[in-house]
């Protein structure tokens, strides 16, 4: 916590000394009227600045957030307690928050977005009050306010005090990557495919349970004796394969030279998606991210058939800051493949490892 004091200009201390200086002079002139008046500003300024220094150190806050984390463009709202702990009541409060930009978290009002939340408000002595604050977020990332203050003035509005809060004191909010949909219908096929190749002797998993709509799979699983008893395309439906491994390489730095690529955002929603149906069709997902984590580790996250692992898969590419530490596209492949599971089919988000490394792997997103 720190407080700004902003003192009008006659309550400067260089013009309170001077004041002192008047009121001798005056006092020993016999002008009783100015002494009254250089007496009275003293006096003021006196109770001014006790009030104040009194009524900074008995302004407390907290924060109160019903949700972890929330979608860009989706609204969330905090809950702000303020409480006044002294025996003295505290008039036209005002509370201003900002946040570090526009383009990361804004404040939505009567549907108007603003990186500045102001509000103003009165507090009885030993009281509280709960103010709902509604955000927006609007890049991925976890982001925070860059201040909180409160502008304090007292009863005679003479002077101003500014309690700013700031640094850890303040708030995060975890802001997760959009979900879109997968329309490129040769994953699907190639998905498909993959499980075939899981055919076991003992395990007819590519056993037919059924139809379902035609999606651009091979001539082979359409199902025609259903086709001309619906009259549309309909394609077999295979038994799923238990155990179904996929490693994802999501890679956001590009080719040559080492830098970032421009459509990283793209690349991490698309990521998002395939684990997704990854994860829908009752596979197991393992994710290796071309970013180094605290440790200077590269970012993985480990197979599960957990249900939180989709929750878990975006959240961990939430963390992912631009301004973070990556690896050269050759480094990343160089360690990653040594260590993903072996059992796993390699799907390649972004740019692709050197030739000599793509045998396994699968270039589904460039």
């Amino acid at each position: 916590m720190i407080v700004h004091k902003e003192p009008p200009f006659i309550f400067a201390p260089l013009v309170l000394v001077l004041n002192v200086i008047l009121i001798i002079i005056s006092s020993f002139a016999g002008y009783d009227f100015l002494v009254f008046l250089f007496f009275m500003i003293l006096a003021l300024a006196f109770f001014s600045r006790s009030y104040l220094n009194l009524q900074s150190r008995k302004i407390s806050w907290s924060v109160k957030k019903y949700h972890d984390a929330t979608s860009i463009d989706e609204t969330i709202t905090c809950y702000i307690e303020i409480r006044n702990d002294s025996a003295f009541p505290m008039y036209r409060l005002k509370m201003n928050i900002e946040t570090r930009s526009d383009r990361e978290l804004v404040f939505t009002e009567a549907e108007v977005e603003n990186s500045i939340y102001s509000v103003s408000l009165d507090l009885p002595s030993k009281s509280q009050v709960t103010i709902p604050v509604t955000m927006k977020g609007k890049s991925r990332g976890i982001h925070t306010w860059s201040s909180l203050e409160f502008a304090l003035r007292d009863p005679l509005s003479i002077q101003t005090d500014r309690v700013e809060f700031g640094g850890t004191a303040l708030p995060s909010f975890k802001i997760l990557p959009r979900i879109g949909k997968i329309t490129d219908l040769k994953l699907k096929s190639m998905l498909q495919g993959y499980k075939q190749t899981n055919y076991s002797l003992f395990l007819d998993e590519t056993s037919i349970i059924g139809t379902k709509d035609y999606e651009n799979e091979s001539f082979r699983h359409i199902h025609w004796l259903a086709t001309a008893k619906e009259n549309k395309l309909l394609a077999k439906k295979f038994q799923k394969v238990h155990g179904d491994v996929y490693s994802i390489f999501l890679n956001m730095v590009g080719a040559g030279h080492f830098h970032l690529r421009k459509d990283m955002e793209e690349l991490i929603e698309y990521t998002v998606s395939v684990c997704l149906y990854l994860i829908k069709e009752g596979c197991k997902v393992e994710l290796w991210v071309n970013y180094a984590t605290e440790h200077y580790d590269i970012m993985r996250l480990k197979n599960d058939l957990d249900r939180t692992q989709l929750r878990k898969l975006i959240e961990t590419l939430a963390l992912i800051n631009p301004n973070g530490r990556f690896l050269s596209t050759d480094r990343f492949y160089q360690l990653s493949l040594k260590a993903k599971d072996t059992k796993s089919l390699g799907l390649i988000i972004g740019t692709p490892p050197e030739p000599t490394r793509r045998e396994e792997l699968l270039h589904i997103k460039r």
